[in-house]
Parts: C-alpha cells; sequence; structure tokens
C-alpha cells in the first residue's frame, strides 16, 4: 500500500514539475514573441530618416491628389454659378428694353450692376480655380513619374532589415505554433491562473528561485515553501509579489 501511494506520490510531482516546465516556456515564449515583433515593427535608427524622406513624398501625392480633387469640384460649382449669373443678367437686359418709367429703368440698371459685379468676381475665381488645377497637375504629374524610382531606391535602402523582418517573422510563427502547443497541453486551472497573473505582473507570472531568493522581488522563500516547491507536488507563490515560483536545480 505504502509502495502505491509512493508511486502514486512521485507520479504527482513528476507531472506538476512537467506543468511548471511548461509554464515557465510559455511564459518565455510569450516573452520572445513580444520583443521580437516590438523589434521587427520597430524601425532601426538610421533608417528612421530615410523611411521619413519617402513617408512625406508619398503624403505629398496623396495631399496634391485630394487639393486638385477638391479644386476641381470647386470649379464646376463655381462654373454652374456663373452660367446661373449670365443667365440672370440676360435676363435683366432683356427687361431693360421693356420698361416704361426712369423708375424701373433705374431700379433694372442697380440690378444689371450688382449681377455685373457677381459675374466679373466669379470669373476671377474660376479662372484662380483654373490656374490652381494646371498647376496641381503639373505638380502631381512631375511627382507621380518620379515616385516609383523614389520608392525603389527606399526599398533598396531598407532591403536588410527588410529581410530580417522577415526572418523575425518565421521565428514568430514557430514561437507562436509552441505557444499554441503548449497552451493546450497544460491543465485548464495552471493555464487560467499563469494567464491571469501574466496580465497582473506586466508579463512576469513564472520566476526563478536564485539563492532561496525570489528572483523578481528578491525576498527570501520560507524553507518550508522552499521544500514544498522542490517536492513539485503543489504551486508554490512568492509571499512578497504572488507569482509562481519555479525551482529549477540547475538554475537556483
Amino acid at each position: 500500500m505504502s509502495s502505491d501511494r509512493d508511486t502514486l506520490f512521485l507520479a504527482r510531482s513528476r507531472a506538476l514539475s512537467t506543468v511548471l516546465d511548461q509554464l515557465f516556456r510559455l511564459q518565455d515564449r510569450v516573452r520572445f514573441v513580444q520583443t521580437r515583433q516590438r523589434q521587427r515593427d520597430t524601425i532601426p535608427d538610421e533608417l528612421v530618416e530615410v523611411d521619413r524622406d519617402h513617408r512625406e513624398k508619398v503624403e505629398a501625392v496623396s495631399r496634391i491628389r485630394q487639393r486638385l480633387a477638391a479644386a476641381q469640384v470647386e470649379h464646376r460649382r463655381a462654373e454652374a454659378e456663373l452660367d446661373d449669373q449670365r443667365e440672370k443678367l440676360k435676363k435683366y437686359q432683356g427687361q431693360l428694353r421693356n420698361v416704361q418709367s426712369s423708375r424701373e429703368y433705374s431700379a433694372v440698371l442697380n440690378e444689371i450692376d450688382g449681377v455685373e459685379k457677381l459675374v466679373r468676381a466669379t470669373e476671377e475665381k474660376v479662372l484662380s480655380l483654373e490656374e490652381e488645377i494646371e498647376g496641381g497637375q503639373k505638380e502631381l504629374s512631375e511627382r507621380e513619374e518620379r515616385l516609383p524610382r523614389e520608392t525603389e531606391e527606399h526599398e533598396e535602402k531598407l532591403k536588410d532589415w527588410r529581410a530580417e523582418q522577415q526572418s523575425i517573422n518565421q521565428e514568430l510563427a514557430a514561437a507562436e505554433e509552441e505557444i499554441r502547443n503548449l497552451d493546450a497541453a497544460i491543465p485548464p486551472r495552471e493555464r487560467a491562473e499563469f494567464h491571469r497573473l501574466l496580465d497582473r505582473k506586466s508579463g512576469l507570472a513564472v520566476v526563478r528561485v536564485v539563492d532561496k531568493s525570489c528572483s523578481a522581488c528578491h525576498v527570501k522563500v520560507r524553507p518550508a515553501a522552499l521544500q514544498i516547491l522542490k517536492s513539485g507536488n503543489e504551486l508554490v507563490y512568492c509571499d512578497s509579489c504572488k507569482r509562481i515560483l519555479y525551482y529549477d536545480e540547475q538554475g537556483s
């Protein structure tokens, strides 16, 4: 009977040690992914200016297109207004020939004068918009002609970094697959507790015991707790920072 209990105890200890090993490895892979993602997504200092310069050129083309489109809409609107004003002017000029009193004549002249001022102002606006559209089209054409070559030069300067990004993506794919496998292998209760601590403890849920102390907060682990930890019989938490303790004979 005693032998059976010993066998069960050893099996449970080995299983728990395996869970702790899995938790520690899972944390290592999660932190690895976070670090490598930052490295992949952060442009190197020596390329920041190169990338900023090219991004400004691309954005300039976009701004010119937007400004040109807005000017073309405004030009069409101004031309429509000008047509309406000219029609109104014709109407008043026609009325002028049919007035029968000096008072009516004076009133129609005032209307004509007002509309003529609107026509002149709108004509100037149309002309100004045409000049803006012509200048915008010219600038856009020049920039669009240069942009493919500038983009090619930009990508050539970033070639080594792009290659490194691809290499990191391959590392991430392997690490993320390992994370999924580990997550699936860890019992639900321990997995839930690990992720809870990972969120609350700045990505550090499982910590090594080094020189009989928690390596995160450096508080000494109680001898009794250390003994339980070494036996692998249950999860042991740091009394101070409440993280899961991990005892590795080689590292501890």
